[in-house]
């Protein structure tokens, strides 16, 4: 009687961490963008600057979603959408604008969905079209 209750509190305490957005982040995203989110460079991009910066517009945040390591993440879509919201408070070197749209578990169904081939082609293409001012002058990739 004794192991199950043991077992049974266990359970319960694993299953209410598997939805904190911190040990997804430990598990699923931090072994290629690190602790702090730095990434590898020329392997894993930072998305210290980045995140934020693509969140702000439709096509950024469609590539967010798009990347490989998101849409065939093995979270669920709310899980990945609260992951994605605590990334950018979190882990941004930017503050989050005023107007900031957190992710929506409907908006990572609809674009995981279709997972991205060209990742470097998509993000170089939104990172020429940012505002300068948005990402100022550190390298943001």
């Amino acid at each position: 009687m004794a192991f199950a209750a043991v077992a049974l509190s266990s359970a319960s305490s694993n299953a209410a961490w598997a939805y904190q957005p911190i040990v997804n982040f430990q598990l699923h995203c931090m072994g290629c963008h690190l602790a702090d989110g730095s990434g590898e460079s020329g392997r894993v991009p930072s998305i210290r600057r980045s995140l934020v910066l693509f969140s702000g517009t439709p096509e950024g945040r469609e590539y967010v979603i798009r990347v490989p390591g998101v849409a065939q993440s093995p979270l669920s879509d709310e899980a990945t959408a609260t992951l994605l919201n605590w990334m950018a408070r979190n882990l941004s070197d930017l503050p989050l604008p005023p107007d900031f749209v957190e992710y929506s578990a409907a908006e990572v169904r609809r674009w995981r969905a279709e997972p991205l081939a060209e990742v470097s082609v998509m993000r170089a293409r939104l990172m020429n079209d940012a505002p300068r001012e948005r990402h100022g002058a550190a390298n943001p990739r």
